[in-house]
């Protein structure tokens, strides 16, 4: 069996999205909140999650795509990640961080990689 750097880091996220709202969801602390904070921290970081995800995921076709869209498709992960500036502050940001980090450097080498269209 045979494992791509790619199905690692769309694991990564979707990992640390469970990890996120089973925190949230059953940690003493968010306990008096109940359900609503669940929802208020878990919908924007299943927004930056899928923003995340659908980067990874395609990133050799975005590669190929001549540079406007390339950059379009770095401005819309950016803002996706925006929403998690609260989840952060909420439950933890390393993991968020550093899997931010790693799927940029991810993107930016696999494009190095790919020739471009323009």
């Amino acid at each position: 069996m045979k494992t791509s750097v790619r199905d690692l880091l769309i694991t990564g996220w979707l990992v640390i999205f469970a990890t996120t709202v089973g925190t949230v969801a059953f940690h003493p602390s968010f306990e008096g909140d109940g359900m609503e904070s669940v929802l208020r921290l878990g919908g924007p970081a299943l927004i930056s999650t899928l923003g995340g995800v659908g980067l990874i995921r395609y990133t050799k076709l975005l590669g190929r795509s001549p540079t406007l869209v390339r950059r379009t498709a770095l401005g819309v992960f950016v803002v996706s990640m925006l929403p998690l500036i609260p989840v952060a502050l909420q439950t933890f940001s390393m993991p968020w961080g550093a899997l931010i980090i790693v799927s940029l450097v991810y993107v930016r080498w696999k494009w190095a990689l790919v020739p471009s269209s323009d």
